[in-house]
């Protein structure tokens, strides 16, 4: 997910492709055995299909639509999470394909598996309701329409997520439609937050809702630092009280390095519960550690780096990569995407973004600047 620019360095593509599904699914199941959701392979083979919805019978490596839900345009991505005391998250995003594909006809189909995940697991709709003429008009003009997202955790149910594009009805209505999305969730003394983002130079990236089972759903609202550096991301967090900006700057140094970031930027998300209140109840900064890195090999360490001043178990990561690839990690570079660290008052959670590579591998670069 996030800013998916395509770079000049050539990517290889999947020389044995499969039926999207098959892959997804393969890769699904094997990284919940790594993580530890042990037992439940059925589930999420069907769960898989679920989100995949048509693009599931697409070839890996030959789909037509450029998703941006990944580096490498297939629609899918894969994310662990790790909170201190608590069993790892695993998530999967997905953009399904219309036939042809393109926003408009990807909306409809990502609609239709919307409404079947609500009717299959008994959640409802009525938030996405509240916006959903906001983000999916009759004529989107963003890059997307509309993605789902699922969270594992070892007991219960999924809960998903919905992502939308603030550009759906232009870039100069995006700071609009998301004050607007966030006064119709009960979010008016919040609404400052946008333009405070945009005026401090940041562009809106996403509009987000937490749908199903979650004991307290959000409202995430997502912005870029284009050409920014830690700086930007420590004075962004300044907006949830508590939260040591140094510990953010220190966070994205140690994953990228002292920035400013001039190929892929930092991103920053707000996330508001509390509707009463008019700060964000956390912060997370999300860095895009793999185009400043020259190899996968790389991303590793300095994600097992974080890991460990947190004292998560590495191991995790390493049954995870080899879950979803079975290539060397200095043979290319992307397989790691994103590393991104949520910051409250009373949680810390690290989360590492994996990419399907189901189309294609992106080969190491020969010099990253630091």
């Amino acid at each position: 997910m996030f800013d998916t620019t395509v770079f000049s360095y050539s990517a290889v593509q999947n020389p044995d492709p499969v039926p999207l599904g098959h892959l997804v699914r393969r890769q699904l199941t094997a990284l919940a055995e790594a993580v530890g959701l042990t037992g439940r392979r059925e589930e999420l083979e069907n769960l898989a299909g679920l989100l995949l919805g048509p693009s599931a019978a697409l070839s890996a490596g030959g789909g037509t639509w450029c998703s941006e839900v990944s580096d490498d345009h297939s629609p899918v991505e894969y994310s662990i999470s790790f909170e201190t005391g608590r069993a790892p998250q695993l998530r999967l995003l997905t953009e399904p394909d219309g036939i042809p594909p393109g926003v408009g006809q990807n909306v409809a189909v990502c609609r239709r598996v919307l409404r079947g995940l609500a009717e299959r697991y008994g959640f409802d709709l009525r938030r996405f309701a509240l916006v959903e003429d906001l983000f999916l008009p009759d004529r989107p003009q963003g890059a997307f329409g509309l993605w789902c997202a699922a969270v594992l955790t070892p007991h219960g149910e999924p809960s998903f997520k919905v992502y939308l594009d603030p550009g759906a009805q232009g870039i100069a209505r995006a700071q609009e439609l998301v004050e607007e999305g966030l006064a119709r969730m009960g979010f008016h003394r919040a609404r400052h937050l946008v333009g405070d983002a945009v005026t401090a130079g940041g562009r809106l990236m996403y509009f987000a809702l937490d749908l199903g089972q979650w004991p307290r759903p959000r409202v995430k609202v997502y912005f870029a630092h284009d050409g920014g550096g830690p700086e930007d991301a420590a004075r962004a967090a300044g907006a949830v009280a508590g939260i040591d900006g140094t510990a953010v700057e220190e966070f994205c140094r140690t994953v990228a390095r002292t920035g400013p970031f001039p190929s892929r930027p930092l991103v920053s998300c707000y996330s508001l519960v509390d509707v009463e209140r008019d700060r964000p109840g956390g912060y997370t900064v999300h860095v895009p550690v793999r185009d400043y890195v020259e190899h996968d090999g790389e991303a590793r360490a300095r994600a097992i780096a974080v890991m460990r001043r947190r004292g998560h178990d590495p191991a995790v990561l390493d049954r995870a990569l080899a879950a979803v690839t079975g290539r060397r990690l200095d043979a290319g570079v992307g397989l790691i995407s994103y590393l991104s660290q949520v910051f409250t008052p009373r949680v810390e959670r690290l989360t590492v973004y994996l990419s399907a590579e189901a189309n294609s591998v992106r080969p190491p670069r020969l010099r990253v600047g630091r």
